[in-house]
């Protein structure tokens, strides 16, 4: 494959096949397109190139970094510093991405295609490295001349609530969705995220501007219990589901939480009511199945717990947790062969992964 390429031809192929916003990306043009414009390289180093995308197309990101790596030493090329930063960014070694693309950013020229992609990567490489504050410039940059691109706008506003930036995340949550972004249901919106990401303190805050600004709107008090039980502060989520559940006493999640909260006080007599409406009203729900389950062990009821759990493994046969608590169910009635099939299952289930 030649690498002498017009700068019409270059245009055309990163307009046909360079999407900085989408994810995996091909090397072939990351590679490719930045040579127009260079003096000649090195033969054997154009080869590497060559070689490298079709490694890359064939989803070998071992074989692009073996081929690639001795280049960086050798000639030092922003080519090889791209395809490296591609090729640790699909295998998910962030740090290994960040350390190549950073290099070939500095290299690139500014506002070009490819310029434009390494930037979107990088700031995505450290977003999942767990460096909100570094990828936010990157992010912000990108947004400017992508802004449709939904992966990178979720990605800047998780970025801003990992930095307790409530107002740009709010802001970018909202045009994500599509609604004002000084709405009350903007609030809650960022709220709700915010809560996901276990940032109560500020989910808390945005909920009650939401309040403040429509006392009506509804499951206020139900949001405002979760950030009660992200703090360990039961007693205050029973208060406030309680609140809630007086005036919506269909919602299901509402009656597992409160089931939840009285679990965790040690309130076991308790939380088996809430649990029951829980399931009454979802009989779907596997974590009001397996929780329950867990209330009926421990008040030594196994006839109870076994149904339960039967019934959540009907539902989701991999549940780590319904495997565990069914095999103790085992052990305590005494049927050994059942317990230590359940137990491998869950052992199984809970695997490097799992215990991460």
């Amino acid at each position: 494959m030649s690498y002498t390429i017009s700068l019409h031809d270059a245009d055309r192929r990163l307009a046909q096949r360079i999407r900085p916003s989408r994810f995996p990306l091909t090397v072939a043009l990351a590679i490719g397109s930045i040579l127009f414009g260079q003096a000649p390289v090195p033969g054997d180093y154009a080869q590497a190139l060559d070689e490298a995308e079709r490694l890359f197309e064939k989803g070998d990101m071992d074989g692009v970094i073996a081929r690639l790596g001795p280049w960086i030493e050798k000639h030092g090329g922003r080519e090889a510093y791209h395809g490296l930063g591609l090729a640790y960014n699909q295998k998910k070694d962030f740090p290994s991405a960040i350390r190549h693309l950073s290099a070939a950013m500095k290299l690139e020229p500014e506002n070009s295609a490819v310029w434009r992609q390494t930037v979107e990567i990088l700031g995505m490489a450290y977003y999942f490295n767990n460096r909100p504050q570094d990828a936010l410039s990157l992010l912000a940059k990108a947004i400017e001349w992508n802004p449709g691109g939904s992966d990178l706008r979720y990605t800047l506003a998780m970025c801003y609530v990992n930095v307790s930036d409530r107002d740009r995340a709010r802001r970018n949550f909202a045009a994500l969705f599509g609604i004002p972004p000084d709405s009350p249901q903007a609030f809650l919106l960022a709220a709700d995220l915010a809560l996901q990401e276990k940032h109560g303190g500020d989910a808390e805050i945005q909920i009650l501007e939401a309040m403040q600004q429509r006392p009506d709107l509804p499951e206020l008090h139900y949001r405002l219990a979760l950030v009660a039980l992200e703090r360990g502060d039961y007693q205050k989520a029973v208060e406030l589901l309680q609140k809630e559940l007086a005036g919506n006493p269909l919602h299901p999640m509402a009656w597992y939480w409160l089931g939840s909260a009285y679990v965790q006080s040690g309130k076991l007599d308790e939380a088996v009511g809430p649990l029951q409406r829980s399931i009454w009203l979802n009989l779907r729900s596997v974590p009001s199945y397996v929780l329950l389950a867990n209330v009926c062990l421990q008040q030594g009821k196994f006839p109870a717990a076994e149904n339960a759990l039967q019934r959540a493994l009907e539902m989701d046969p991999q549940n780590y947790e319904a495997h565990f608590l069914l095999a103790r169910v085992y052990y305590k009635t005494n049927r050994m062969q059942e317990a230590k099939s359940h137990m491998a299952t869950a052992e199984r289930l809970h695997g490097p992964e799992t215990k991460r």
